[in-house]
């Protein structure tokens, strides 16, 4: 590898060891709307669980960002100012669609796929590891927000509704691929390129994403449950 590359591969694991640390931050967040708001045991407990998954994910994207580099690197300090817990029921399963129902099921497909490109062996599995993970935080995300429904009425399904047109709508932001990396290295070490991660996002989208929301918003929202992004491991995704 060239320097640029060395540079821009590491800074772009770092970035992402910087991201999941935040997320630790927004499942404690997470955590507490769902005590705000009497949600049930088995989510709360599942929410601390899923917190930990993110230290641990972290940790590890910081581990392959400083092998990278030859230096050890990782996320510092977090500014937490303004940070409260949801007004509303209906605020909480709005922030819960974005950051859980889609992102999550993004970040899940994205890692399935950016595994199957990697030719480092360790970065591979740590992306098996992480998308299994971010996985199971999407259904998390989804059963909180079909007990939302269930729970508040109409309110909360006008906010959901509202948050997942917003993404179906909206565009799609990849992250930066540099220049002076080539696609080859940059899929070797387990990244997609601009257009493969806007094209692994809209697949989750279109096919876990709004086939869920639909079920979720038309059928009874406590029944329903969703397993997104298994269909990239061959199994079709749907309400269960």
């Amino acid at each position: 590898l060239t320097a640029e590359a060395v540079a821009a591969l590491s800074g772009a694991w770092l970035a992402d060891a910087a991201a999941e640390h935040a997320s630790v931050a927004a499942f404690s967040r997470f955590a507490l709307d769902l005590l705000a708001f009497g949600a049930p045991a088995k989510l709360l407990a599942d929410a601390h669980r899923d917190a930990l998954d993110e230290v641990r994910h972290a940790r590890l994207c910081a581990q392959i960002g400083s092998a990278i580099a030859g230096a050890p690197l990782g996320p510092g300090a977090l500014p937490l100012t303004g940070v409260t817990v949801s007004a509303s029921l209906a605020e909480a399963a709005a922030t819960a669609v974005t950051e859980g129902c889609i992102g999550e099921t993004i970040a899940a497909v994205v890692a399935q796929r950016s595994a199957r490109g990697a030719q480092v062996v360790a970065i591979a599995t740590v992306l098996d590891g992480i998308a299994e993970d971010e996985t199971r935080h999407a259904e998390l995300a989804w059963r909180f927000v079909a007990w939302a429904i269930a729970t508040g009425g109409q309110p909360v399904q006008a906010a959901v509704s509202a948050r997942f047109e917003a993404a179906f709508t909206g565009q799609l932001q990849p992250p930066e691929q540099p220049s002076d990396v080539s696609p080859a290295s940059w899929r070797a070490f387990g990244r997609l390129t601009a257009a493969e991660w806007t094209l692994a996002a809209r697949s989750a989208l279109d096919s876990v994403i709004a086939p869920c929301a639909r079920q979720l918003l038309d059928a009874d929202p406590a029944a329903a449950r969703c397993a997104p992004a298994r269909f990239e491991q061959g199994r079709n995704a749907h309400p269960a």
